[in-house]
Order: C-alpha cells, then sequence, then structure tokens
C-alpha cells in the first residue's frame, strides 16, 4: 500500500518512478563507533528519568485523589445520615414527640452543620416543646435513651469533649437515666480533659475540668490533688517577676508534692536565681549566695555554681572591710530616721516627689506604697498633706492601714525574712510579725483596734477567704469568717464590706456581712466591683469596677443601692480611701502616664494630684492607701 500510494502520487506528478529503490549503502553495517554516530546514552538516562518522574507525580495524584474521594465520601455519608436524623425528626415533630424532635434534629445538625431545614424545625420543635406542659415520661426517656448511645459512641471513639457535651445534655433532659454509667463516663472524660489540658498550658480549662470532677465526686483524692497542683502551679507564674519570694514559696511547696510536675524544677531553679540577682546587683552578697546556693541544690549547673563561689567571696570580702563612719556616705540608709510615733526626720534618695497645689487639698496624712522598678521593691510613705513632704515609713512592704488614732500600721511584709502581716508601732518604730503566709494581704482595723481583718488565698484550693485575727497575735493563722478578700471595716463596727460571690461561685461583687462572717448581703452588681472603702458616716461604700473597661471609681448609696461614677478617666483609677470627714476620697492613678496620689470633691468632682508615688505598680489593684487627720 504504501508503495502504492507514493507511485500514485508521482504519477499525478508526472515523474518518472523506478519500479525498485536502490538499497541505501552502508546502512545496515555502518561502525557504531563511527565518529557522529555514538550511543546515545545521555538520551536514555534523560528518557528513563522523564518516566520515573512522570511515575512518581502519578502516583502522588493518585493519592490525592484517593484524599479527596475520601474526603468526599464522607462528606457524602454525613449527608446521608443528617437526612436519615432529619426524617425521623420530621416524625417525631408530626408525631407530637417534640423532645424526640429536638434530639434528631440536633444529630442532624451535628453531621451537616449546613442543614437549613433541620435548624428552623429545630427552632420550631423548641418552640412548641415550651408551649408543651410537661413531655412524657415515656417521651423523655426515648430522647435520653438516644442521647446515651450518642454519648457512648462518642466516648469510646475518645471524643471525650463532644461527650460530656452530650451527657450534659442527657441529664438536662432525665438526671436519672443510666446515672451511674452516665456520673462514671462524665468524671472520666473531665479527669482526663483536665490532665490533657495542664499538658497543654490550658490552665483555667484544667481547673473547670477538675471542679467538674469533684462536684460529681468530692471524695475522689486523685483529682483534688490535680487540682491542688494547678493552683500552686498558677499562684507561681502570677508571682513570676512581680514578687521572687513569693514565687518560690509557691513553687517549694508544688516541687516537694510533685518534682516532676511540668517545669517545676527549672522554674524553681531560675527563681532562686532570679533573686540571687536582686540581692547582689543591690550589694547583699551573703543573702545572694545563699540563693545561689538553693539554686545549685535544685539543678546543679556549673553556670551557678560559679555565680554561687562569687557571691560567697564577695560576701566574706564584705564582712571583713571596715564599718563605714556615720559621716560616710555609706550611712545613708534606705530607712528615715524616725522620731516620735513615726515622724521621719531624714529621707531616702528615692523619696517620690510631691505636686503641690496652688491651694493643698485636704488635711491630714496618707500613708501610700512607692515602686522601684530597679530594685523590685516596694515601700510605705506617708505624706503630710499640709506640709506636702513625704516620708519612709516602712521597707518592703505594701498596703499599709492605720489603726484608728494613726499611733499603729498595719501592713503587709515582702521581706523575704518576715512574709506575711505586720504592725508597725509608729511610735517607738517596732515591727510585730502578725502573720506568716505571703498570701496574707490587705488588713483592715476594727474600730475599737481590737481586731484586723485579712485576706489570703493560703489554702490549698486557693480561694481567697476573709480571716480576723487580733493585732497581738504571733505569726498566727487567723479565723476564717467567709470567702473572699479586700475586707473594709465600717466605722460603727457593725459590718464589712468586701468583694465575694455566693455560696455557688456566682452572684460576684461587694457584698456585706456582719463580724464573725454571718448575713451576707450582695451590696453591688458587676462580677468586677471590689476593693471597698466605707464613708466614715457608714452610708456610703466607695468601690472599683472595670464594668466600663477599665477601673474607675464609683460610690454607692448603702441604704438605697443608687450607684454613681466617681471618675472617668482612660488611665486607672484605684485603692480609694476616705477623708476623716468624709468629704473627699483619695484614690492613685495612672494619670499622665505617671502614678501617683489624687483626692477628689466627692460633692464638686474636682481632682487634685498630691504626690508621684514612683514607678508604675505591677499590680496595681492590690494597692491601698490609708488616711488619718
Amino acid at each position: 500500500m504504501f508503495w502504492k500510494k507514493q507511485t500514485e502520487t508521482a504519477d499525478d506528478l508526472n515523474l518518472p518512478v523506478p519500479a525498485e529503490l536502490p538499497p541505501i549503502e552502508g546502512l545496515d553495517d555502518q561502525d557504531e563507533d563511527a565518529p557522529g554516530r555514538r550511543p546515545r546514552t545521555w538520551l536514555w538516562t534523560l528518557s528513563a528519568a522523564l518516566i520515573v518522574a512522570l511515575l512518581v507525580v502519578y502516583v502522588v495524584v493518585l493519592g490525592v485523589m484517593g484524599v479527596y474521594q475520601g474526603l468526599k465520601d464522607q462528606a457524602i455519608a454525613n449527608r446521608q445520615i443528617a437526612q436519615e436524623h432529619y426524617t425521623l425528626g420530621l416524625a417525631q415533630l408530626e408525631a407530637g414527640d417534640y423532645e424526640l424532635a429536638i434530639a434528631e434534629f440536633e444529630l442532624a445538625l451535628r453531621h451537616n452543620s449546613d442543614l437549613r431545614e433541620a435548624r428552623i424545625r429545630l427552632r420550631e420543635a423548641k418552640e412548641l416543646a415550651k408551649a408543651q406542659v410537661t413531655p412524657t415520661s415515656e417521651t423523655r426517656r426515648d430522647a435520653a435513651a438516644l442521647l446515651y448511645d450518642q454519648a457512648v459512641g462518642d466516648y469510646e471513639g475518645r471524643n471525650l469533649g463532644q461527650a460530656v457535651a452530650v451527657l450534659d445534655e442527657l441529664r438536662g433532659i432525665d438526671a436519672d437515666y443510666q446515672r451511674k454509667n452516665v456520673e462514671m463516663m462524665l468524671t472520666t472524660a473531665h479527669y482526663q480533659l483536665g490532665l490533657n489540658a495542664v499538658i497543654e498550658d490550658r490552665l483555667n480549662d484544667a481547673v473547670s475540668h477538675f471542679e467538674a470532677v469533684l462536684a460529681l465526686e468530692p471524695d475522689d483524692k486523685d483529682t483534688q490533688d490535680q487540682l491542688n497542683l494547678v493552683h500552686l502551679y498558677t499562684a507561681a507564674l502570677n508571682y513570676w517577676e512581680r514578687d521572687w519570694s513569693a514565687t518560690i514559696q509557691a513553687l517549694k511547696g508544688l516541687y516537694a508534692l510533685a518534682p516532676d510536675y511540668k517545669d517545676v524544677r527549672i522554674r524553681l531553679r531560675d527563681a532562686y536565681v532570679y533573686r540571687a540577682q536582686d540581692y547582689a546587683d543591690r550589694g547583699d552578697w551573703c543573702r545572694a549566695a545563699d540563693e545561689y546556693a538553693a539554686a545549685v541544690e535544685i539543678l546543679p549547673l556549673e553556670a551557678t555554681v560559679d555565680k554561687r563561689d562569687d557571691a560567697a567571696i564577695q560576701c566574706q570580702a564584705t564582712a571583713e572591710a571596715p564599718t563605714p563612719t556615720p559621716t560616710s556616705s555609706a550611712a545613708a540608709t534606705s530607712k528615715a530616721t524616725a522620731g516620735p510615733c513615726g515622724r521621719a526626720t531624714a529621707l531616702p534618695q528615692t523619696t517620690p516627689k510631691p505636686t503641690i497645689p496652688a491651694v493643698m487639698a485636704g488635711t491630714g496624712q496618707i500613708a501610700f506604697t512607692s515602686f522601684d522598678a530597679v530594685r523590685q521593691r516596694h515601700d510605705i510613705y506617708v505624706v503630710d498633706l499640709s506640709q506636702g513632704d513625704a516620708r519612709l515609713l516602712q521597707e518592703n512592704s505594701s498596703q499599709p492601714a492605720f489603726a484608728p488614732g494613726g499611733e499603729r500600721l498595719a501592713f503587709r511584709n515582702l521581706d523575704p525574712l518576715h512574709l506575711g502581716l505586720g504592725v508597725l508601732d509608729l511610735c517607738n518604730q517596732e515591727v510585730r510579725e502578725l502573720t506568716a503566709h505571703v498570701e496574707d494581704s490587705t488588713p483592715a482595723w476594727s474600730p475599737d483596734t481590737n481586731q484586723i481583718v485579712f485576706a489570703s488565698s493560703k489554702e490549698g484550693d486557693r480561694k481567697w477567704r476573709v480571716y480576723a485575727t487580733s493585732p497581738g497575735e504571733a505569726r498566727g493563722e487567723g479565723e476564717q469568717w467567709a470567702l473572699g478578700q479586700m475586707p473594709a471595716w465600717s466605722l460603727d463596727g457593725n459590718r464589712i464590706a468586701y468583694h465575694g460571690c455566693d455560696e455557688h461561685g456566682d452572684q460576684c461583687g461587694v457584698w456585706v456581712m456582719q463580724p464573725g462572717g454571718s448575713s451576707p448581703v450582695r451590696l453591688t452588681t458587676d462580677a468586677s466591683d471590689t476593693a471597698p472603702a466605707w464613708s466614715p458616716d457608714g452610708s456610703q461604700v466607695a468601690f472599683v469596677s472595670a464594668r466600663t473597661g477599665n477601673w474607675e471609681i464609683y460610690l454607692v448609696d448603702v441604704a438605697t443601692d443608687q450607684e454613681i461614677q466617681l471618675t472617668d478617666h482612660p488611665a486607672d483609677d484605684v485603692a480609694p480611701t476616705w477623708s476623716p470627714d468624709g468629704t473627699q476620697l483619695a484614690f492613685l492613678s495612672g494619670r499622665g502616664g505617671a502614678w501617683a496620689v489624687c483626692i477628689l470633691e466627692v460633692k464638686s468632682g474636682q481632682i487634685q494630684r498630691v504626690i508621684a508615688t514612683g514607678d508604675a505598680y505591677p499590680d496595681p489593684l492590690s494597692e491601698h492607701l490609708s488616711w488619718v487627720p
């Protein structure tokens, strides 16, 4: 056929065609090694590589298509299942079994959240169920059985979060249905979810899960132990970089209970090192050496050992150095020389600077805390409003509270060797260690000065509680009166305002109780309301709230519950305290980018800045002022 076609083509062109084409000489027996005809190896290699590449691409495409097809199949299956539940729901809805219809529609939406018809019918079924007086026990039981089967499937499939949600829904329909099995699945699921949350550093979620277990099994020791560990670890994190002494105390308790818990070993070692560095920066080499030594005991790293040895050498050198004379510059102390009842005659170099207005607001003395960011230290000062000068009252301390009469001062002691609450006698400068826990805070005197209330989270569950103790107590524990914090005693002695909640942990705000913890009554309605301060006549309570987005000062009338907002500024306003005559409020404010004591005329709303307090507070909300004549 080939030649016939060629011949016909040639005839058309009128060209002579030989009957037979001559062979091409040398075509079959040409030397393969002749120049220009070498084997084309590179061509074969390239072809093979292309073939391999094509095969790889083919396999990948098949894999992607397989995954896609699998997802597509799963989506189709989910839509089919959703449609089946939707159809069953329609049947139950038509039969008037609204609870079963609700359960079916919810299952349909779990498998296909885009099924708009199921969402519409679900809303309709819920409305009809509400209108129905009471579903029959049979209907309720059928709905419970449906949810129970779903929960078991989720539980056995290790979908614990979904299992908990379905089980909670089941308990809402019928709390007694398979109660034992339901509670077993709930406690196991919550416990495991809590452990998972700890590993993932979701500590608030972990607390919620462990508390859910204890709500079902109050005597579950393992869960209580896990909850205590989370609380201790959280407390340490809250103090981290703010208070190394408090951090170390929390971590030491945790380390003693569970030395391998999360990163507690490394954190405790680091906390000791950071506190040692603070001491070294202040030239207190002996304490620095002790802290480095404690860090080495936890984790003996070579660098820490070297720092311990260097600090010990510096400590020895300091001990052997001659004592400076009283006239030398080294004699300038960081604590003021005290005169009668706390009147100081010398000031430290870091004294807060007064901001004296043309007409000074108010009379008397206001105690406040100054924070030094370089030294990471709180110190208590008092400003005399008639003179504008500030004097140091107590180093390494915060939260001052004058006793009525102004001759004693309760405070929170932050000295690492004397942590807890203390009472300073302003006449002879003697300090009594009242309590011994770093968590003890915000002391407040009774009007007769026979008792001091304070708040603490020292218990293993880390919940805040209000305690009462005698000012003559020595390193005592106090008597527990209520759950809550930031207590304030009214001047008539009959009421104590505090930040608290109801017995279920709800309805938080400012509450009022009688001494001893009886007759608690909620006074304000926002959960952020805190730091209450009684007016001298007991008719009003000033407090702090973040209900508008930042901390402002508010006032509530005790008789009518009527509230008014006293400050409105982008900066935080905290720590209100009343003037002795009840016409003014002093508070701390970060206005202008610098913290200061300010005074507010309650009637006019006029505000005056009295004295700058130093660097920004690590935790402004925990600060406290105290005003005496």
